[in-house]
């Protein structure tokens, strides 16, 4: 017998994926000075490899969106907000994760993170949900439920 998973809603999706980001930079810097600099190494790699998914998916949700549908000021503002949450995460490669300010550059990451998803906050991408068609919905919606169930990104497309 088959069973039957539930399509996961693609801006539900985006939505935890950044509040699972954000916990995981809290209880990393709350726990970094109790860590072993491998631990953290390894610990930093994670984070940040979820941080790259993340803005891989947003940027499939957004490349899914012909160009005219785009509302460009709010697409400037989140490549924006990306953009500084990118060059905090560039500066922790460029450090050691023994270096004195490394354990600050996780802590601008994270106020860099939560400025991101202050701002987008219970909005995501609402404009551009209006502007899919249901059957573009669904096929998002059954990408997100890739992306949940671990299957490989972009299969659907």
């Amino acid at each position: 017998m088959a069973i039957k998973v539930r399509e996961m809603d693609v801006f539900k999706y985006l939505e935890a994926e950044h509040q699972r980001i954000k916990q995981q930079l809290d209880e990393f810097i709350a726990s970094y000075n109790q860590m072993s600099d491998p631990k953290r190494f390894e610990r930093s790699s994670l984070i940040f490899d979820e941080l790259k998914s993340h803005f891989e998916h947003e940027t499939n949700l957004v490349s899914r969106i012909s160009n005219d549908d785009k509302d460009t000021v709010f697409l400037k503002e989140c490549l924006s907000d990306r953009e500084n949450i990118v060059d905090a995460m560039d500066f922790l490669l460029m450090s050691h994760v023994d270096d004195v300010d490394y354990k600050q550059g996780l802590g601008e990451l994270l106020l860099r993170f939560d400025a991101h998803l202050a701002h987008y906050k219970d909005r995501p991408f609402v404009a551009f949900r209006e502007q899919l068609s249901l059957q573009e919905l669904r096929t998002l919606d059954s990408q997100a439920t890739d992306w949940m169930l671990g299957s490989s990104f972009g299969s659907r497309f």
